[in-house]
């Protein structure tokens, strides 16, 4: 169910189900663009919680000056009416997080980080907690220097390390990938491969290219940087790596970076033991009954070429397809085509492009085949 609230011009829309909120306004300042999360109505009713004492669902001016940015409540006080509400205490956090480069689910990812270290079950890393050696850079991220590692810095250092991995090209499937690789093969758990460890992970391009401290070991960082390369170079997507690595992480019972014939064979099992119903049979070209994560990935990286677009090109068409799909038939027909289209919608014109089997619709292929074409 949504329900929408007026509030000095603007349209509030709450999606229920996804615990989500876009903000909107025709000229769309920056805090009616935020994006609201879970995590932003927690901290919201948290807050309510400490400052509204009289719990009459506003924070009036006599409980605000408990409040620390005191100087900024006008700039949330979105009807000027002198009170802070729930809603507006979610503008706030949803603000500050934006700003953090934070988003849901980096703060999921710092939850289970936290859930792992906090033995406590405080709510926070405290300092013989983080004696324990994770983080190995606690004053990285315990911003404020009291001793004690919030969700909020854990998040916050999380996004932080995720923009640089990013300009650096790596993105999170990469660096999800090398976590995984050096857990497996990190036999002396120093977080990093050395030689021998080396020999058994799947590392696409020369180790040399990539140890950037000449220590002839490999570590997180370095590996993702490798698998960041390869994956750009072979043309393989974001997800295409992650079904690589999620393929072998379930048919590679030994992890040794080979699906044998022993574990190629047991991939039949759900269907009978009947080999020609086997899954993998697709991803053996060559008919030897194993599999090496190279040949895997020569196959998804042709079938991504032959597909003719990336997963960005997917993600658009797929919105695109919800914005104009009125009867829910999953095609953009014609009638569903504008005439004169604004930023955001496809002009009539669309479907003579995109239509590739002339049945005067557009489907999600389509679609996405249309908007590759269109960026080349």
């Amino acid at each position: 169910m949504s329900r929408t609230l007026s509030l000095v011009g603007l349209s509030i829309v709450i999606f229920a189900g996804t615990a989500s909120a876009q903000i909107l306004s025709g000229d769309k300042p920056d805090l009616y663009a935020l994006i609201i999360e879970p995590i932003d109505l927690t901290d919201a009713a948290r807050s309510m919680t400490v400052y509204d004492t009289d719990e009459d669902g506003s924070i009036d001016k006599d409980e605000q000056k408990r409040i620390g940015w005191k100087d900024k409540i006008d700039q949330f006080d979105l009807n000027r009416d002198g009170k802070l509400t729930h809603l507006e205490l979610c503008v706030r956090f949803a603000k500050l997080r934006d700003e953090s480069g934070v988003t849901q689910k980096v703060v999921n990812n710092a939850k289970v980080y936290l859930r792992r270290h906090d033995k406590n079950g405080n709510g926070q890393l405290d300092p013989d907690e983080i004696a324990g050696g994770w983080p190995s850079d606690p004053e990285e991220f315990d911003t404020n220097h009291d001793g004690v590692i919030t969700l909020a810095e854990m998040a916050k250092r999380f996004a932080y390390m995720a923009g640089l991995r990013r300009e650096m090209g790596i993105e999170q499937v990469d660096q999800v990938t090398a976590i995984r690789t050096v857990r497996t093969f990190d036999t002396d758990r120093d977080q990093k491969l050395d030689k021998d460890e080396q020999a058994g992970a799947f590392l696409p391009l020369p180790v040399k290219e990539f140890d950037e401290d000449d220590d002839g070991k490999l570590g997180i960082m370095e590996i993702a940087t490798m698998l960041a390369k390869h994956r750009r170079e072979s043309g393989m997507s974001k997800s295409d790596l992650a079904k690589v690595r999620s393929l072998f992480e379930r048919y590679d019972r030994n992890s040794d970076g080979t699906i044998d014939e022993t574990e190629y064979a047991a991939a039949a099992t759900p269907f009978g033991g009947n080999a020609g119903a086997n899954p993998l049979n697709e991803l053996d070209k060559n008919k030897d009954g194993q599999l090496t994560q190279m040949e895997v990935q020569q196959v998804i990286t042709q079938t991504r070429k032959s597909l003719g677009f990336n997963d960005d090109h997917l993600a658009e068409a797929r919105k695109l397809l919800t914005r104009h799909d009125k009867d829910r038939s999953t095609y953009i027909e014609e009638a569903e085509f504008f005439e004169s289209p604004v930023s955001g919608q496809l002009a009539k014109t669309t479907l003579k492009q995109a239509d590739e089997d002339d049945d005067k619709r557009v489907s999600l292929i389509e679609l996405a085949k249309h908007l590759a074409k269109q960026k080349e």
